[in-house]
């Protein structure tokens, strides 16, 4: 089974302290283009927490599964809080 190219966009704390802002990796779920980006030096403590969107739609339960498709991208933003 031939992989999806897809980009990954870090915002928030994640394009501070996660590594590179954009990176393009290959995989067929959003799981498993996760554990690429952490292995590529993206926080993995703030990987955990992302919100995740996929061509801007969040994905939430199903989020280590849901199946990817060539030029997707996957949008990871750091959960903020504030007082």
């Amino acid at each position: 089974m031939e992989m999806a190219t897809v980009k990954i966009k870090l915002f928030g704390l994640l394009s501070i302290y996660g590594g590179p802002r954009t990176v393009s990796v290959q995989a067929n779920t959003v799981g498993e283009a996760l554990k690429i980006a952490g292995a590529m030096g993206v926080d993995k403590s703030l990987l955990k927490e992302a919100l995740i969107f996929v061509n801007d739609r969040p994905v939430r339960n199903s989020r280590r599964t849901y199946k990817l498709n060539d030029g997707d991208e996957i949008a990871l933003l750091s959960p903020s809080g504030g007082g």
